[in-house]
Protein backbone atom coordinates (compact mmCIF):
# COMPACT_ATOMS: atom_id res chain seq x y z
CA UNK A 1 0.00 0.00 0.00
CA UNK A 2 1.25 3.47 -0.91
CA UNK A 3 0.09 6.91 0.19
CA UNK A 4 0.57 10.17 -1.70
CA UNK A 5 -0.39 13.51 -0.15
CA UNK A 6 -1.82 16.21 -2.41
CA UNK A 7 -1.72 18.75 0.43
CA UNK A 8 -1.12 19.05 4.18
CA UNK A 9 -2.52 22.49 5.09
CA UNK A 10 -5.43 23.23 7.38
CA UNK A 11 -8.14 25.75 6.58
CA UNK A 12 -5.83 28.27 4.89
CA UNK A 13 -3.61 26.99 2.10
CA UNK A 14 -0.08 28.25 1.71
CA UNK A 15 1.49 29.33 -1.57
CA UNK A 16 3.27 25.98 -1.73
CA UNK A 17 0.71 23.64 -0.21
CA UNK A 18 -2.97 22.80 -0.65
CA UNK A 19 -5.45 21.58 1.96
CA UNK A 20 -5.17 18.07 3.37
CA UNK A 21 -6.00 15.42 0.80
CA UNK A 22 -4.28 12.15 0.02
CA UNK A 23 -4.43 9.14 -2.26
CA UNK A 24 -4.16 5.50 -1.22
CA UNK A 25 -2.92 3.01 -3.83
CA UNK A 26 -3.09 -0.75 -3.42
CA UNK A 27 -2.92 -3.42 -6.11
CA UNK A 28 -4.56 -1.25 -8.74
CA UNK A 29 -7.11 0.32 -6.37
CA UNK A 30 -7.11 4.09 -5.88
CA UNK A 31 -8.86 5.79 -2.95
CA UNK A 32 -8.93 9.60 -2.65
CA UNK A 33 -9.42 10.91 0.89
CA UNK A 34 -10.98 14.40 1.05
CA UNK A 35 -11.29 16.60 -2.00
CA UNK A 36 -9.41 19.89 -2.27
CA UNK A 37 -7.15 21.69 -4.70
CA UNK A 38 -7.35 20.38 -8.27
CA UNK A 39 -8.02 16.66 -7.81
CA UNK A 40 -7.98 15.68 -11.49
CA UNK A 41 -4.64 17.38 -12.10
CA UNK A 42 -3.23 16.00 -8.85
CA UNK A 43 -4.17 12.47 -9.91
CA UNK A 44 -2.58 12.99 -13.29
CA UNK A 45 0.57 14.36 -11.68
CA UNK A 46 1.17 11.05 -9.88
CA UNK A 47 0.34 8.94 -12.92
CA UNK A 48 -3.23 7.97 -12.05
CA UNK A 49 -5.89 8.13 -14.76
CA UNK A 50 -8.79 10.09 -13.17
CA UNK A 51 -11.22 8.01 -15.18
CA UNK A 52 -10.05 4.95 -13.23
CA UNK A 53 -10.30 6.44 -9.71
CA UNK A 54 -12.17 3.86 -7.63
CA UNK A 55 -13.36 5.62 -4.51
CA UNK A 56 -13.62 8.97 -2.71
CA UNK A 57 -13.85 9.28 1.08
CA UNK A 58 -15.06 12.59 2.54
CA UNK A 59 -14.44 12.99 6.26
CA UNK A 60 -16.68 15.99 6.91
CA UNK A 61 -18.43 18.98 5.42
CA UNK A 62 -16.00 21.78 6.26
CA UNK A 63 -14.94 23.75 3.21
CA UNK A 64 -11.28 22.71 3.11
CA UNK A 65 -12.22 19.01 2.95
CA UNK A 66 -15.04 19.08 0.41
CA UNK A 67 -14.88 22.16 -1.83
CA UNK A 68 -13.31 20.44 -4.85
CA UNK A 69 -15.92 17.67 -5.09
CA UNK A 70 -18.05 19.57 -7.67
CA UNK A 71 -14.91 20.22 -9.73
CA UNK A 72 -13.95 16.54 -9.61
CA UNK A 73 -17.39 15.35 -10.72
CA UNK A 74 -17.65 18.04 -13.40
CA UNK A 75 -14.21 17.23 -14.79
CA UNK A 76 -14.90 13.50 -14.88
CA UNK A 77 -18.19 14.11 -16.66
CA UNK A 78 -16.50 16.33 -19.26
CA UNK A 79 -13.86 13.62 -19.70
CA UNK A 80 -16.70 11.16 -20.39
CA UNK A 81 -16.02 8.85 -17.49
CA UNK A 82 -18.10 5.68 -17.60
CA UNK A 83 -16.76 3.74 -14.63
CA UNK A 84 -18.90 3.95 -11.45
CA UNK A 85 -17.47 6.07 -8.60
CA UNK A 86 -18.07 5.17 -4.96
CA UNK A 87 -18.29 8.05 -2.46
CA UNK A 88 -18.04 7.06 1.21
CA UNK A 89 -18.91 9.45 4.04
CA UNK A 90 -21.23 9.91 7.00
CA UNK A 91 -24.92 10.81 6.69
CA UNK A 92 -24.58 14.53 7.45
CA UNK A 93 -21.66 14.98 5.06
CA UNK A 94 -23.41 13.04 2.30
CA UNK A 95 -26.36 15.43 2.57
CA UNK A 96 -24.07 18.48 2.38
CA UNK A 97 -22.06 17.00 -0.49
CA UNK A 98 -25.22 16.41 -2.53
CA UNK A 99 -26.45 19.94 -1.77
CA UNK A 100 -23.13 21.32 -3.00
CA UNK A 101 -23.22 19.29 -6.20
CA UNK A 102 -26.85 20.20 -6.83
CA UNK A 103 -25.98 23.91 -6.78
CA UNK A 104 -24.39 23.20 -10.16
CA UNK A 105 -26.99 20.62 -11.23
CA UNK A 106 -24.16 18.09 -11.44
CA UNK A 107 -26.04 15.04 -10.25
CA UNK A 108 -28.71 15.42 -12.94
CA UNK A 109 -26.31 15.84 -15.88
CA UNK A 110 -27.12 13.81 -18.96
CA UNK A 111 -24.87 10.78 -19.33
CA UNK A 112 -23.34 11.26 -15.87
CA UNK A 113 -21.28 8.25 -14.83
CA UNK A 114 -22.87 6.06 -12.11
CA UNK A 115 -22.22 7.17 -8.53
CA UNK A 116 -22.64 4.95 -5.48
CA UNK A 117 -23.06 6.84 -2.21
CA UNK A 118 -22.18 4.82 0.91
CA UNK A 119 -23.17 6.38 4.22
CA UNK A 120 -21.48 5.03 7.37
CA UNK A 121 -21.59 6.40 10.91
CA UNK A 122 -19.41 3.64 12.35
CA UNK A 123 -18.64 0.50 10.41
CA UNK A 124 -16.82 -0.82 7.39
CA UNK A 125 -17.20 -0.98 3.63
CA UNK A 126 -15.43 -3.60 1.53
CA UNK A 127 -13.98 -1.89 -1.54
CA UNK A 128 -13.00 -5.26 -2.90
CA UNK A 129 -11.81 -8.50 -1.29
CA UNK A 130 -8.77 -7.60 0.78
CA UNK A 131 -9.46 -3.85 0.95
CA UNK A 132 -11.72 -2.39 3.65
CA UNK A 133 -12.55 1.15 4.67
CA UNK A 134 -13.85 1.71 8.20
CA UNK A 135 -15.34 5.01 9.38
CA UNK A 136 -15.74 6.05 13.00
CA UNK A 137 -16.93 9.28 14.68
CA UNK A 138 -14.38 11.73 16.09
CA UNK A 139 -14.75 14.94 18.11
CA UNK A 140 -15.12 18.02 15.92
CA UNK A 141 -17.53 20.93 15.50
CA UNK A 142 -19.56 19.10 12.83
CA UNK A 143 -20.22 15.41 12.21
CA UNK A 144 -16.76 14.11 11.28
CA UNK A 145 -15.38 10.67 10.50
CA UNK A 146 -11.97 9.26 11.14
CA UNK A 147 -11.09 6.35 8.94
CA UNK A 148 -9.07 3.16 8.79
CA UNK A 149 -7.98 1.63 5.49
CA UNK A 150 -7.03 -2.01 5.82
CA UNK A 151 -5.50 -4.45 3.36
CA UNK A 152 -4.49 -8.06 3.80
CA UNK A 153 -1.12 -7.08 5.28
CA UNK A 154 -1.23 -3.50 6.59
CA UNK A 155 -3.49 -0.66 7.70
CA UNK A 156 -3.44 3.08 8.27
CA UNK A 157 -5.66 5.33 10.36
CA UNK A 158 -6.52 8.98 9.69
CA UNK A 159 -7.88 11.10 12.52
CA UNK A 160 -9.34 13.81 10.29
CA UNK A 161 -10.09 17.00 12.27
CA UNK A 162 -10.56 16.18 15.95
CA UNK A 163 -9.66 17.03 19.47
CA UNK A 164 -7.92 14.11 21.26
CA UNK A 165 -10.24 11.17 20.74
CA UNK A 166 -10.23 7.69 22.27
CA UNK A 167 -11.64 6.11 19.14
CA UNK A 168 -8.67 7.25 17.08
CA UNK A 169 -6.36 5.39 19.43
CA UNK A 170 -8.57 2.29 19.50
CA UNK A 171 -8.73 2.05 15.71
CA UNK A 172 -5.00 2.77 15.41
CA UNK A 173 -3.98 -0.22 17.54
CA UNK A 174 -2.26 -2.66 15.22
CA UNK A 175 -2.00 -0.13 12.40
CA UNK A 176 1.37 0.66 10.84
CA UNK A 177 0.71 4.37 10.41
CA UNK A 178 -1.39 7.04 12.11
CA UNK A 179 -2.09 10.23 10.17
CA UNK A 180 -3.13 12.83 12.71
CA UNK A 181 -3.99 16.49 12.50
CA UNK A 182 -1.60 18.94 14.15
CA UNK A 183 -3.31 22.30 14.10
CA UNK A 184 -1.20 24.09 16.68
CA UNK A 185 1.28 24.05 19.53
CA UNK A 186 1.23 22.89 23.15
CA UNK A 187 0.46 26.38 24.41
CA UNK A 188 -2.73 26.51 22.35
CA UNK A 189 -4.19 23.17 23.40
CA UNK A 190 -7.15 24.55 25.34
CA UNK A 191 -8.29 26.68 22.42
CA UNK A 192 -7.55 23.94 19.89
CA UNK A 193 -9.47 21.28 21.80
CA UNK A 194 -12.52 23.50 22.27
CA UNK A 195 -12.73 23.94 18.49
CA UNK A 196 -12.25 20.24 17.76
CA UNK A 197 -8.53 20.20 16.97
CA UNK A 198 -5.31 18.78 18.43
CA UNK A 199 -1.73 19.77 19.01
CA UNK A 200 1.28 17.85 17.70
CA UNK A 201 2.06 16.73 21.25
CA UNK A 202 -1.42 15.29 21.64
CA UNK A 203 -1.09 13.51 18.29
CA UNK A 204 2.16 12.02 19.59
CA UNK A 205 0.47 10.80 22.78
CA UNK A 206 -2.24 9.01 20.83
CA UNK A 207 0.30 7.43 18.46
CA UNK A 208 2.42 6.24 21.40
CA UNK A 209 -0.53 4.65 23.21
CA UNK A 210 -1.69 2.96 20.00
CA UNK A 211 1.76 1.52 19.37
CA UNK A 212 2.01 2.58 15.72
CA UNK A 213 5.42 2.68 14.08
CA UNK A 214 4.90 5.91 12.11
CA UNK A 215 3.10 9.16 12.88
CA UNK A 216 2.30 11.49 9.99
CA UNK A 217 1.44 15.06 10.99
CA UNK A 218 -0.80 17.25 8.83
CA UNK A 219 -3.51 19.94 8.85
CA UNK A 220 -1.11 22.69 9.85
CA UNK A 221 -2.50 26.14 10.50
CA UNK A 222 0.16 28.78 9.94
CA UNK A 223 -2.28 31.60 9.22
CA UNK A 224 -2.53 33.29 12.63
CA UNK A 225 0.39 32.11 14.73
CA UNK A 226 4.09 31.46 14.89
CA UNK A 227 4.07 27.72 14.31
CA UNK A 228 6.42 25.67 12.16
CA UNK A 229 6.73 22.07 11.05
CA UNK A 230 9.98 21.89 13.00
CA UNK A 231 8.11 22.87 16.16
CA UNK A 232 5.40 20.31 15.40
CA UNK A 233 7.98 17.53 15.07
CA UNK A 234 9.73 18.57 18.28
CA UNK A 235 6.49 18.62 20.28
CA UNK A 236 5.31 15.28 18.85
CA UNK A 237 8.70 13.74 19.74
CA UNK A 238 8.15 14.66 23.37
CA UNK A 239 5.38 12.03 23.46
CA UNK A 240 6.11 9.57 20.63
CA UNK A 241 9.19 7.38 20.17
CA UNK A 242 8.53 6.21 16.61
CA UNK A 243 9.12 7.75 13.20
CA UNK A 244 7.51 11.16 12.61
CA UNK A 245 6.88 12.36 9.06
CA UNK A 246 5.83 15.71 7.65
CA UNK A 247 4.81 14.49 4.20
CA UNK A 248 6.08 16.07 1.00
CA UNK A 249 3.27 16.64 -1.47
CA UNK A 250 3.22 14.23 -4.41
CA UNK A 251 5.85 11.96 -2.85
CA UNK A 252 4.85 8.30 -2.55
CA UNK A 253 5.28 6.66 0.87
CA UNK A 254 5.24 2.86 1.14
CA UNK A 255 3.27 1.45 4.05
Amino acid sequence: MNIVFFGTSGGVQSAEDSNVSFLILYQGNSILVDVSGSPVQSLKKVGINPLELDCVVITHEHTDHIYALPSLIHNLWLMKREKPLTIITNTSTERKAKELCNLFSLLSREALFPMKWVSIEEGKHVVEPGVEISLFPVVHSVSTSGLKISTSYSSIVYSSDTSPCEKVGLYAKGAKMLIHESSGSVGEENVLNKSGHSSARQAGEIAERAGVKTLVLCHFDFSKREYSTEQAISEAKSAFRGLIIIPDSFKSYLI
